[in-house]
């Protein structure tokens, strides 16, 4: 019995060394990121945010809602390009006419992880969202 217990241990090690290999299984899984705080100036949203994943994130786009009188193509309010390293955190300043003067809901639109794998947000698989208060 114990040979057979330590057969399917070693399967067990060996399907999730696969998994955490594999950045490709990532994208249809759960979201890769947590929005960790935001606050609002004037005219700029700051956002600190944390890469959950194994492998680094090369690009992240963001909704914003309300959009107000800012004009967003596809709802996407900013897209930032980097190299986030997994289990680091980073911050982004936001361009968003009037920030400060109403309440705004950031949210995780897609991620483009290291070697191309693409993440996006759908029914399955969302990211929590982060909530602004009104300032003034």
């Amino acid at each position: 019995m114990s040979g057979n217990f330590g057969s399917r241990r070693n399967i067990l090690v060996l399907a999730l060394f696969i998994l955490a290999s594999h950045p490709r299984l990532y994208a249809q899984g759960l979201c890769p990121v947590s929005l960790v705080t935001a606050t609002a100036e004037k005219d700029t949203i700051q956002l600190k945010f944390r890469n959950k994943v194994k492998v680094p994130i090369e690009q992240i786009s963001l909704t914003c809602s309300p959009s107000g009188t800012n004009k967003f193509p596809n709802g996407i309010c900013h897209v930032e390009t980097g190299f986030f390293y997994p289990g680091s955190v980073s911050w982004i300043n936001i361009d968003y006419l009037g920030a400060s003067h109403q309440a705004i809901e950031i949210a995780v639109a897609r991620l483009r992880l290291q070697g191309g794998v693409l993440w996006q947000a759908g029914t399955s698989h969302t990211c929590k969202s982060l909530k602004l208060p009104r300032k003034d």
